[in-house]
């Protein structure tokens, strides 16, 4: 169980950072290659370690997944779209959305209760096609 979380959530970050952040552009990865491997596989472990070894409640998660958004968009990245007034009133709820799926559909599919989040999974995976979209064509 362990192990599937871990796979999914690198697969996940992969994606979802590709495509939110990078736009799909194969540059992105040759500017920040080993850095985004860093983040690939050091969020997944920390969160695979805090939710079978600590077994923090999903709640727990959500907080962990706020402190993942500050490391990687305020002390990383320097995201003017959560840093800035008045875009952190939209950045920050957007942010928050792209992140939900790194840290609950490995959980949810391991668990086999995506079904039981399904309307929450369609709408989360339509806010990430849409900032990847705006990424890679806007």
């Amino acid at each position: 169980m362990h192990w599937r979380y871990f796979l999914l959530g690198v697969l996940l970050w992969i994606l979802v950072d590709f495509g939110t952040a990078g736009g799909f552009r194969p540059a992105y990865f040759q500017k920040y290659g080993l850095t985004l491997l860093l983040f690939y596989m050091g969020f997944p472990l920390v969160f695979t370690l805090l939710t079978f070894r600590l077994h923090w409640s999903e709640k727990r998660l959500f907080f962990a997944t706020l402190v993942a958004i500050f490391i990687v968009e305020v002390l990383f990245t320097s995201n003017t779209l959560v840093m800035s007034y008045p875009s952190l009133l939209w950045g920050i709820p957007l942010a928050i959305l792209v992140y939900l799926p790194l840290t609950y559909f490995p959980l949810w599919i391991v668990r086999k209760e995506i079904n039981r989040h399904r309307f929450l999974v369609i709408g989360l995976i339509i806010v990430e096609v849409l900032v990847m979209w705006l990424t890679t064509f806007g």
